[in-house]
C-alpha cells in the first residue's frame, strides 16, 4: 500500500500566496512607483477609504524594520477581474 502525498487528498488548506510589489509590477508591466502612487492601499498607512479600485497591501515586516509590502494572491485576482480579465483554477489570467 502506497501513501498519496498530495494535500488534497489529505484535506489541507491551499496555502496562501502572497506577492511582493516588484511582482506585481512585472506581472501588470506597472512600475512599482505608480503602483505604490495610484494602485495600493497600504493598509495601517493610506489615509482615506480604500475604494473597490485599490489593490490592498499589507506590511509583513516586523514593527521595527523598513516595511515589506504584500499583496494576498486572492486579492489581486480580485482586482484583476474588476479591470476585465478572467481567472481560471489552471493559473493562468486572460483578457
Amino acid at each position: 500500500m502506497t501513501r498519496s502525498t498530495d494535500p488534497s487528498g489529505i484535506g489541507l488548506p491551499p496555502r496562501p500566496f502572497l506577492y511582493t510589489v516588484d511582482q506585481l509590477s512585472l506581472l501588470t508591466g506597472i512600475p512599482e512607483q505608480s503602483l505604490y502612487r495610484q494602485y495600493l492601499y497600504m493598509e495601517g498607512r493610506s489615509i482615506g477609504i480604500k475604494d473597490r479600485h485599490h489593490i490592498t497591501a499589507r506590511n509583513v515586516a516586523r514593527p521595527d524594520e523598513k516595511p515589506d509590502w504584500r499583496v494576498a494572491e486572492k486579492e489581486f485576482i480580485r482586482w484583476m477581474k474588476l479591470k476585465g480579465f478572467k481567472f481560471y483554477d489552471t493559473g493562468t489570467v486572460t483578457g
